[in-house]
């Protein structure tokens, strides 16, 4: 009875455990997150207003930003012409046309959208940076954006809801319209939107066009009539009564402002400011303050037949010529207007040589113009260029600073550069108080002077001023301190000025002063809000970090309070790898600056007996039993990170975002918690990140030397000036990001390749440029730079050079010229220097510039972990697998040239080219010539290609990189649509595992994404091959120089959706299954198991054999299955790279995806978690299980004891 009871209460538990929540969730991804930012990630934060959600004072404050200009209806320089050769500096597959939207308060992202069309890449032509679209928080509650597909919307301030959606150029019915420069413009007077465009094939001329919800309004004229809606710069310019001259003949557009003190008005009054300019060698636009004019237009509205109201413009006849005697020309794109009132407006812009202000007030009520012109030592001695000119906020003037009472004044910042410090010049602002009466003289700027420090201008990285509590706050690089930006607070005396300077005195904060530790330097100081006792301000930095400080005055004295902190460089991550967190209890614990010395302490024989002595007398007589015992039941947080760690699943994530110069590392183990991050040098070039190296073990899966080796070596190439050049490097800890030595070393030459080396024995930071992980940098000119540059580094080189008996190879491979170069490294024993090395080139392949472009370069991952070097057939025959380690795969596209001498003509098989006449033929012929016996059925019908096959736009090569030989070349045609722009490369992501291939590509005939698999074979062993009597002839040892070329299967698969990046998973041992990871356009990250993308996958009904391989019957379609979709409901924006990582159980994988807006991370279970207990496991159920067994048996053994007794008496 006892027995039954207690079974009966075990079933009751069993009965009310908890439910797992999904039918696979080990595969679906254990602790899986995703890091959102507001996708500001390639040049950072560029635009940024405060909005609200609602009319009333107590909406919710909305921070909105976007990578558009600061200014959006200021004129673009460069020109529109963007030949193939500009530098594309986020990738031809970027998106920087984010416009986002977060809580002031908490910093929560509330929304995100992309405010462009199409997916084309922003480009930079020469050096300037030119935005897809332009960003416009307006005081209707909505967001607009226009991009340069001529695409224009509003967006929902508080929810991101797209409220309208119009292509202007189709509501204008025009199809030879394009935007000036090519940039987008959104012109707000607020009273009205407009914008810029110009006809094409007119250069001298372009157009306004005023916006309603982005439909156009037509000029105002007789109902029924299909009146025009430009209207022509040139034309308000004649009106004006301007004319051109020899210098300057392109009439400009150049902004719109109210001339109605009630901004609702019905019909609103609204000046046209014109000008005539021109465009210099660089691509800027210039003109004068003479050239400049001024139109009035009228907005009314007008009944239509069907009785609705529709807007209409009239230009009357206020007109007037901007009277100007300077003929200094002035950066149009710099130009800035100040509105004092609604008739009278300070025109401020920089000269073209950036060494003047220029201002000029124009009144026009009283048609009165005042010009003055400001030299730069005026605006600062240290300016050695004028960079940039922002007026805070024009509706909010300052009082009176004297007490003559000659104010209102408004508030600017202007930016300048000094040039004295190396590479980059800095960038700093300084505060100025313009006086808005319409007077220009020499009290029309104030500069803000510390009046403690006889005078000194303000001179800090950014300025925010608070004119209610008369308080300014800076931020600046702390010179003593290396590395940080502080703020510094300062009280304006507006009482007190002399000599054309208000004066201030500093004001000491409390609280958090530091805004970064990093070396980052913040770039711009947003005031968000201000009253008399606090002032909130944004801090945005070059390396992509936004902070935003509450300044609160307490009893006369300023506190800061940091609210919240966003890495924007997250989003536009360029490479990454895992470091372990198994250490991370010894960190620290070290005075000097090597922690692992302590790890390495703590192996020797007495520290483990006493670490075992110490861990035994805790569990006897400090309650640890107690604590064991609730650790069956329970698993508490504490002990999960252990697990995590122990199981290799806490791993630091190090993360590079070459365009924001930044490295961040995330712990995986805390929902992506930002451990740290650094700086880079912001003028470099190229960033890279060197960890691991040649020497590679089973017991060392990551590269790392000693105990789990955690040294980075971070290198930037810095030049100017296509002159001098420079390599900074920086040794830091990856855990964290703790600086061990840093140099700069000049170079003569470019590098063209970092080769990664690091020692394969534990040594000490023996000086101050040591570090254990090394690089070698082979320049254009084939010689080679060792960094560090100390013994031991070169040690570490000689090291790898007597690693192997064939020596260290490197390559280069320009794509410019298509040229690949195997490059062997030699100790120069010729060179003076003891440790030199020079290069010899062992092979070359050339990839034909005038047929090809190459476009993407992958490589095998390193550490990767092989479980068997064949494929067990399912009749027990061996497929013996090609493993090549200096495999690389190169993808190409076809030219214009090459497209059109492969067109095949009617009626013949061959074409205008020779080589891929030849190429087609002995792909045909020898491609099923070297099929392997076995791979499909004896006599099947092999699908050959039709008689005219279409002309191939795709090309993927893969190369020996030791020998330089082209070991195999698949070619795909429709991968490039006919009469696609020269200058739009097509986006083919690929990947590397083992003898696998993976790659894929949008068929322009299908229209959905193929996906292309080759396995690469050296050939295959029958079941009765390898007998006691029998073995087959093979090459023990590979070589790329005498190894013959592989084996190639091949099959295409469809996706119906587009794929923008590749991964795989990646396990200890390599036991578990893998599955390929595909980055969706539907933001999504997908696996595919690898048995369904096999190119063995038969046609036909299947054998025996190969159901007992576990072959599947060929489908053309993959399919994608939701319970497969790591990234669940979260949505992962734009993934460029996947990289994973393995755990220290085999059947986890750690995968993260980046290079988007968005950082995915998750812990997947490619063959389920066979060897690790689920994390919502019943271990309280297991308890009282084992407890009541044990009880029951005790009861069983008294209850047949006592039973015996009595049958023995008896």
């Amino acid at each position: 009875m006892v027995g039954r009871a207690l079974l009966l209460f075990i079933q009751s538990l069993c009965l009310s455990a908890p439910t797992v929540s999904s039918l696979h969730k080990d595969e679906a991804g254990v602790n899986e997150y995703v890091l959102n930012t507001a996708g500001h990630g390639q040049v950072g934060v560029k635009y940024a207003r405060l909005a609200t959600t609602t009319h009333s004072d107590d909406g919710e404050l909305v921070w909105i930003t976007s990578q558009s200009n600061d200014h959006p209806g200021s004129i673009g320089d460069g020109s529109p012409d963007m030949s193939c050769d500009a530098s594309d500096i986020f990738g031809s597959d970027a998106d920087p046309c984010y416009v986002s939207a977060r809580n002031v308060s908490t910093g929560e992202l509330l929304w995100r959208a992309s405010a462009c069309a199409n997916i084309d890449g922003a480009q930079m032509k020469d050096s300037m940076y030119l935005p897809r679209h332009a960003t416009l928080a307006s005081v209707y509650l909505s967001v607009f954006t226009l991009d340069d597909a001529a695409v224009f919307r509003a967006w929902n301030t508080g929810n991101g809801k797209l409220l309208a959606d119009v292509d202007v150029f189709a509501a204008l019915e025009r199809d030879d319209l394009s935007f000036p420069q090519g940039v987008p413009r959104l012109l707000d007077s607020q009273t009205a939107i407009a914008t810029v465009v110009q006809e094409n094939g007119v250069a001298d001329d372009e157009s306004l066009v005023f916006l309603e919800n982005g439909e156009p309004i037509y000029e105002a004229g007789n109902p029924g009539e299909n009146t025009p809606a430009l209207i022509s710069a040139k034309m308000l310019l004649n009106k004006a009564g301007v004319k051109s001259t020899r210098l300057y003949k392109h009439a400009r557009i150049v902004d719109i402002t109210s001339l109605d003190e009630n901004p609702l008005s019905q019909s609103p009054r609204i000046a046209v400011w014109v000008a005539w300019s021109s465009m210099n060698e660089d691509g800027q636009v210039l003109a004068t303050l003479g050239q400049f004019a001024y139109v009035q237009v009228v907005l009314t509205h007008r009944a239509s037949d069907d009785g609705q109201l529709h807007k209409i413009y009239q230009v009357t006849t206020v007109t007037d010529a901007v009277k100007s005697s300077s003929t200094t020309p002035l950066l149009l794109s710099t130009l800035r207007m100040v509105h004092h009132s609604p008739t009278l407006t300070s025109l401020l812009a920089i000269s073209s040589s950036r060494e003047q202000l220029l201002v000029e007030v124009v009144d026009i009520a009283k048609k009165r113009f005042v010009e003055r012109t400001v030299e730069i030592d005026g605006l600062h001695p240290y300016f050695r260029s004028i960079d940039s000119i922002h007026v805070d906020n024009t509706k909010e003037v300052v009082g009176s600073h004297s007490s003559a009472g000659d104010g209102p004044y408004h508030v600017l910042r202007v930016a300048g550069l000094d040039d004295r410090y190396p590479y980059v010049p800095r960038r700093f602002e300084s505060l100025f108080f313009l006086n808005g009466n319409g007077e220009v003289n020499p009290n029309t700027f104030y500069r803000l002077t510390d009046g403690a420090k006889g005078g000194d201008e303000v001179h800090h990285d950014a300025i925010a001023y608070c004119s209610e509590m008369g308080m300014l706050v800076t931020a600046m690089r702390d010179e003593v301190e290396s590395g940080q930006s502080v703020a510094i607070a300062h009280r304006v005396l507006s009482t007190a000025h002399t000599n054309k300077r208000i004066v201030h005195i500093d004001q000491k904060v409390y609280g958090d002063r530091v805004i970064t530790t990093d070396g980052d330097y913040v770039s711009y100081a947003h005031l968000v809000s201000c009253s008399k006792k606090k002032m909130t301000v944004i801090f945005t930095t070059l390396g992509g970090l936004t902070t935003n400080v509450d300044y609160v005055l307490i009893n006369n004295k300023l506190r800061g309070l940091k609210r919240w902190q966003s890495e924007e460089a997250l989003g536009s991550i360029s490479s990454a790898f895992f470091l372990d967190e198994q250490h991370g209890a010894v960190k620290g614990a070290v005075g000097g600056d090597d922690e692992e010395e302590l790890a390495l302490l703590r192996l020797n024989y007495s520290s483990r007996i006493q670490s075992q002595i110490s861990s035994f007398k805790s569990f006897v007589l400090e309650g640890g039993a107690i604590s064991s015992l609730k650790s069956l039941a329970v698993v508490s947080d504490e002990k999960k990170l252990e697990r995590d760690i122990a199981f290799g699943f806490a791993k630091i994530s190090v993360l590079l975002s070459e365009s924001l110069h930044r490295v961040v590392a995330l712990d995986t183990a805390s929902k992506g918690r930002v451990v740290w991050s650094r700086t880079l040098h912001p003028g470099a070039t190229w960033h890279r990140l060197v960890h691991g190296g040649q020497f590679i073990s089973v017991n060392d899966p990551h590269g790392n030397g000693g105990v789990n080796d955690h040294e980075v070596l971070s290198v930037s190439y810095v030049e100017k000036g296509g002159v001098s050049s420079h390599i900074e490097w920086t040794c830091f800890d990856g855990l964290t990001g703790k600086e061990f030595s840093r140099q700069v070393d000049e170079i003569s030459k470019a590098p063209i390749q970092v080769v990664p080396l690091r020692s394969s024995s534990h040594h000490h930071h023996d000086t101050s440029k040591s570090c254990r992980q090394v690089a070698l940098l082979v320049h254009s000119d084939k010689t080679t730079t060792v960094v560090p540059d100390t013994a031991r580094s070169y040690a570490i080189v000689n090291e790898a050079l007597a690693a192997s008996e064939n020596g260290l190879y490197v390559h280069h491979l320009d794509k410019s010229t298509g040229a690949f170069e195997a490059l062997l490294v030699q100790k120069d024993s010729g060179a003076g220097h003891a440790d030199s090395f020079k290069l010899v080139t062992v092979g070359t392949t050339l990839f034909d510039p005038k047929q090809e472009r190459i476009i993407n370069v992958v490589y095998p991952r390193r550490g990767e972990t092989i479980l068997s070097p064949t494929t067990i057939l399912g009749d027990d025959a061996l497929l013996l697998k090609y493993l090549n380690p200096n495999l690389i795969v190169v993808v190409s596209e076809a030219t214009p040239e090459f497209s059109s001498n492969v067109a095949y003509h009617e009626g013949s098989d061959a074409t205008a080219d020779v080589f891929f006449n030849a190429l087609h033929s002995v792909g045909a012929v020898a491609g099923q010539k070297r099929k392997p016996v076995g791979a499909s059925a004896p006599g099947a019908e092999v699908a050959t290609s039709s008689s005219s096959p279409q002309a191939p736009t795709l090309f993927v090569s893969l190369v020996d990189s030791v020998s330089g030989r082209i070991l195999h070349r698949a070619s795909h045609a429709h991968a490039l649509a006919p009469g696609l722009a020269g200058c739009k490369r097509i986006h083919v992501p690929a990947v590397i595992s083992e003898n696998w291939v993976v790659y894929s590509f949008f068929n322009q005939r299908t229209r959905r994404t193929d996906v292309g698999v080759l396995t690469l074979h050296e050939g295959m062993i029958d079941k009765k091959g390898i007998t006691m009597f029998r073995s087959p002839d093979q090459e023990l040892t590979f070589s790329s120089l005498e190894s013959s070329k592989p084996i190639v299967l091949s099959k295409v698969y469809s996706m119906p959706k587009p794929v923008t990046s590749i991964g795989v998973t990646m396990t200890k041992a390599g036991i578990s299954s893998k599955q390929f990871l595909f980055a969706t356009g539907s933001d999504q990250v997908v696996s595919i198991d690898r048995r369904m993308l096999d190119p063995r996958r038969p046609n036909g009904e299947l054998k025996d054999s190969e159901k007992m391989e576990g072959l599947v019957r060929y489908s053309p379609l993959l399919p994608i299955i939701p319970l497969r979709t790591p990234s669940h409901v979260y949505e992962v924006s734009s993934v460029k790279g996947i990289t994973s990582s393995a755990a220290n159980v085999e059947s986890q994988s750690l995968v993260i995806a980046h290079g988007g807006p968005d950082v995915f991370f998750a812990r997947l279970a490619p063959s389920k978690g066979f060897d690790l207990l689920p994390d919502d496991f019943n271990r309280l159920l297991l308890s009282m299980v084992l407890v009541g067994l044990i009880v029951l048996l005790h009861v069983i053994q008294r209850m047949n004891k006592k039973k015996m007794v009595l049958s023995n008496w008896s």
